[in-house]
């Protein structure tokens, strides 16, 4: 039998709150064939739990009346517990299901096994299953816990985190703690089963697995047949206008964003509220949320009727919102808030004295102080916090350590080597595993400041004036510190002439070459919050086919609740796939030998949900091992290990891996790993068995080149390449001007991007053609010719500026030990001739092209007889740039269909325009996927896969970075292992290796 309010003696009883998520929780989520899905995003029409939640509110004000001062905050807080940045509890689901069961008194199984795959994935629902058999409470019944009391025992629980807010810790200092048994006995022992599966989920801080339940607990019909926006879920910002529709509590809350100050302020009397629509120190300001620019044209239809857009640099770092308070004794107070409105103060102590010093404060420790303060009450800036390394913006996953070493509080860490340091990565001696890689901190490297923006001085509010007015103000509060206190760099664009697009194109190209994040687009006439103009990031990873991609294996799968909970699955689907690289390439793929797979970071993303369900159909049709940490790898055709810094184990490993392209914005490091790994991966295709093996993938030295290639960083151990290089006597590749590299770069993503805008513009829309360059005359005498080093301790060196990586000749046999090197006439790293090229290399042919070996003795020696039938040729190593609109008539007939082709490098057929000219001019009949491939059809291995019909093998190397010689070594060491396999006299076909940037075969 149900009981009323006044039986309670009072109060908002619990149980009615919790009638307001079992009312939204009845909610039945759409088909995804449903033609409404997507509409109405902009208004409330269609949106089920906005009319329950405005029903409850009318009933809870009529049947309650006037409620306490705190009723709204307390309804806030038990409805999003996630924004709750005050209280955190330290449980998660493991964690918690062994406290409730002792709480309850029920096996401690039946609360640990929530995301097995015949369970629901969600603590507080096998919390209701369990009650339900054992609760003796009537249906209906009211449980006699008002929301106050949850809210203040909730209070009490959070007071035993060490991350809880201060004000919780005052409140409940360590002498009058009770233990957290003891609390979870006051809060669940009256709860009825719905009441404890909510309350169990608001103590996880997400209640979307009971608010809004899956329908389906079979993969394809979960993936197939429902949508992630299936249910309309209930924000925060809707949820205050239909508590309140005056529009005041929504307004209050963007200027003062921490959900606990602005739902407080709602029940003040109207006369005290006028202020708190207004920025205060101490109350962080709500972020304004950016769009993403899918390429310059789409970016900057975000902004038209500007008249000036600033295109900001943006910074790789941690977002840092500043608050400066002057007391009455001229000393400042200073309080940081994070991006997630988390109070970082004490982490972020390294960079107090920076704020002082660039504000010219008087409590500042350095000589910057000013004559006249301009700040003279207080001041709350915009930053990003980076990491500082010399002369430039070091690579972000430094910070951490940074902080770590320099916070006051829970955050500081003593620096120790980490487990993983001192397990798996031991025997890691290659290029992958470098000291720079092992040490986060160095003398020469600190925490700076960046800013971008100020939102009050003075207690006067900047947040509607215009984005021109508060750089101005920015400017003049600001005294720049090298590499420590600096003003965001931008760059205008004007949006009332013809040129816009090709402006930001040139910027974001120019961004790029400089390895830097992206871009942030704002208008010149731009309030802080406008949704006329709002920001727009440009990055390269949210262009289609433009991030940083790796071919990768797939060694297990998991269901990962987060990414569960954004799809809407069960844990029937594999939601978090495990991903590594092989430790050491092996010299010879088609030799049976067991590899080792490091196996050290998740993707989730990046799959339609259709390919998520090919994908798990796929694994859960083949052979796999659930995964055990002592687990036995003697069935399985390779090794691996499990980084322990991942947050979760796999559920289950391949015995076969599949191999994956992957995609991401830049390279970074977990902590304690060794290894560079994709920031923020997403799949973007899965390769099947019979498409291309899982043997394919790239091993940890090549991604470690390909990410410093990425991130602009030099390889540690070049220094001792050339010293070794030198002392040998091999040809040293000429340095590279990076002022010209960074030019060629700068025009190559121009090119790029102007393409991308052209694939994306609306029917009829004018694209500004790619910029053209001057082309250099033909060349009327010879190049230049290095001389080799005649000493074995001398450095062959060169003056002239070029990128090559594989230098070539085309000469006899007979002559190899007088070869020399053809070198550019011109420093440029890119040149432009004409077509057809006239080059002083003699051109090659099927007898004589060979392989440059005086480079390489060892390789000499060993191929004997076989190096005319191997030919290594980069022309003048001239880069391609724009592709050629034709090839020259004497390709053509290389390419015919006699020929065997393969492209070293995936990755860089479609980044790279000359490996993408080469492609187009191919047909798909003659395109291999692998070495393997090339060399069985051309008679190399002992597998008996040659061809009559073909004449020539021919291997594209992208030839432009230090990567292309590497798989040139790697490549002719392999050729120079199967010259001793026994091909039973089977004639060997030719294999020709041609730099990408070649213009004639």
């Amino acid at each position: 039998m149900s009981q009323t309010s006044s039986e309670l003696g009072g109060g908002v009883p619990f149980s009615y709150f919790c009638s307001l998520l079992r009312e939204i929780s009845n909610i039945k989520p759409r088909k995804a064939e449903d033609p409404s899905l997507g509409r109405d995003s902009a208004n409330n029409t269609d949106y089920p739990a906005y009319h329950v939640l405005e029903r409850w509110i009318a009933n809870l004000r009529r049947r309650f009346g006037s409620m306490p001062a705190g009723t709204t905050a307390i309804v806030f807080r038990l409805l999003f517990p996630d924004q709750d940045v005050r209280r955190k509890y330290d449980l998660q689901e493991t964690r918690l299901g062994r406290t409730l069961a002792d709480c309850l008194g029920v096996e401690r199984d039946k609360l640990t096994k929530w995301k097995q795959e015949d369970a629901s994935g969600s603590l507080g629902t096998e919390v209701r299953k369990v009650l339900k058999k054992l609760c003796p409470y009537a249906e209906g019944y009211i449980a006699p816990l008002t929301i106050v009391q949850v809210d203040e025992l909730l209070n009490e629980l959070a007071s035993n985190s060490s991350y809880s807010h201060k004000s919780i810790h005052a409140k409940y200092p360590p002498g009058i703690r009770r233990k957290r048994i003891i609390i979870f006995q006051d809060l669940f022992r009256q709860l009825p089963p719905d009441d404890s599966c909510f309350l169990t989920q608001i103590i996880l801080k997400d209640l979307r697995p009971v608010l809004y339940p899956l329908s389906e607990a079979h993969y394809t019909s979960a993936l197939r047949n429902f949508k992630s926006n299936s249910v309309r879920m209930l924000t925060l910002e809707h949820a205050m206008k239909a508590w309140d529709t005056t529009g005041w509590l929504l307004k209050c809350y963007r200027v003062r964003s921490e959900m606990d100050v602005a739902t407080n302020s709602y029940d003040l009397p109207a006369d005290k509220k006028y202020e708190l629509t207004k920025p205060i120190t101490g109350t962080v300001v709500q972020i304004p949320k950016s769009e993403k620019g899918r390429g310059c044209r789409t970016a900057l239809e975000f902004l038209e009727g500007s008249k000036i857009v600033w295109a900001e640099t943006k910074y790789d770092g941690e977002r840092a919102q500043i608050h400066v308070h002057i007391l009455d004794d001229n000393t400042s107070k200073i309080t940081i808030f994070s991006k997630s409105k988390r109070d970082s103060t004490q982490d972020r102590i390294a960079v107090h004295d920076i704020i002082r010093d660039a504000l010219g404060l008087a409590d500042s420790h350095s000589k910057m102080t000013r004559d006249e303060p301009v700040v003279v009450k207080n001041v709350i800036l915009d930053a990003e916090m980076v990491a500082w390394s010399n002369d430039h913006i070091d690579e972000f996953w430094r910070i951490r350590a940074l902080v770590e070493s320099t916070a006051k509080g829970i955050r500081r860490c003593r620096q120790k080597p980490s487990a993983a340091q001192n397990s798996h990565d031991e025997s890691d001696d290659d290029v992958c595993s470098q000291a720079s890689m092992r040490s986060d901190t160095s003398d020469s490297r600190n925490l700076a400041l960046v800013f971008f923006d100020v939102l009050m001085l003075d207690s006067i509010s900047m947040l509607t004036r215009p984005y021109s007015q508060r750089r101005m103000v920015l400017e003049n509060l600001i005294q720049l510190i090298p590499g420590k206190a600096m003003l965001a760099e931008r760059f205008p664009i004007d949006m009332q002439g013809g040129e816009k697009r090709s402006q930001l194109r040139q910027t974001f190209a120019e961004r790029i070459s400089r390895h830097e994040e992206g871009l942030v687009l704002k208008a010149e006439e731009g309030r802080y919050h406008d949704y006329r103009f709002p920001w727009v990031k440009v990055k390269r990873d949210y262009i289609e086919g433009y991030g940083d991609t790796v071919d990768l294996v797939i060694v297990g799968a998991s269901w990962e609740k987060e990414r569960a909970r954004e799809l809407r699955v069960p844990p029937t689907v594999y939601t978090t796939f495990y991903v590594g690289a092989f430790k050491k390439r092996p010299k010879y793929t088609m030799v049976k030998a067991r590899q080792h797979i490091m196996v050290y970071f998740t993707a989730s993303y990046g799959m339609s949900r259709d390919q998520l369900e090919e994908l798990n159909f796929l694994i859960k049709n083949s052979d796999t091992l659930p995964y055990r940490p002592s687990m036995k790898t003697n069935a399985l055709p390779y090794t691996f290990t499990i980084f322990s810094g991942l947050k979760s184990p796999p559920t289950i490993i391949l015995r076969i891996p599949l191999l994956a392209e992957l995609f991401g914005a830049g390279f970074t490091k977990a902590p304690g790993s060794m290894h560079y790994e994709l920031r923020f991966p997403r799949i973007s295709k899965i390769y099947r068995v019979k498409e291309r093996p899982w043997t394919e993938g790239v091993h940890l030295a090549s991604l470690h080149d390909i990410a410093c290639e990425s991130i602009g960083r030099e390889r540690s151990d070049k220094d001792l390449e050339l010293w070794c290089n030198g002392v040998f006597g091999k040809v040293i590749k000429p340095a590279v001007d990076p002022v010209l590299k960074r030019k060629q770069e700068t025009e190559e993503w121009e090119d790029r991007l102007t393409e991308w805008d052209g694939k994306s513009a609306r029917v009829g829309e004018p694209i500004s053609p790619p910029r053209k360059r001057p082309r250099l005359e033909s060349p009327t005498e010879p190049l230049s010719q290095p001389s080799l080093a005649s000493q074995p301790l001398g450095l062959a060196t060169n003056t002239y500026a070029s990128s090559s990586i594989i230098q070539a000749a085309s000469i006899a046999p007979e002559s190899i030990l007088n070869l020399q090197i053809s070198q550019p006439r011109t420093p440029l790293k890119s040149t432009y001739l004409p077509s057809p090229i006239t080059s002083p290399v003699k051109p090659a042919t099927d007898e004589d092209l060979i392989f440059e070996l005086q480079s390489y003795p060892s390789l000499k020696e060993d191929l004997g007889s076989y190096i005319p039938s191997l030919a290594l040729h980069s022309s003048t190593l001239i880069r391609v740039s724009p592709p050629l609109p034709s090839l020259p008539s004497s390709v053509q007939p290389l390419l015919d269909n006699e020929s065997l082709i393969w492209f070293s490098d995936k990755r860089r057929v479609k980044s790279c325009l000359s490996c993408s000219s080469w492609r187009n001019s191919i047909s798909r009949s003659q395109y291999l996927h692998t070495l393997d491939a090339v060399l069985s059809g051309c008679g190399w291995s002992s597998e008996d896969g040659s061809s009559t019909w073909m004449k020539r093998g021919i291997i594209f190397i992208h030839d432009h970075e230090q990567t292309g010689k590497k798989s040139a070594e790697e490549i002719l060491e392999t050729l120079s292992l199967c010259k001793d396999l026994n091909i039973n006299g089977r004639p060997r076909k030719p294999i020709w290796i041609f730099g990408c940037g070649t213009k004639e075969l």
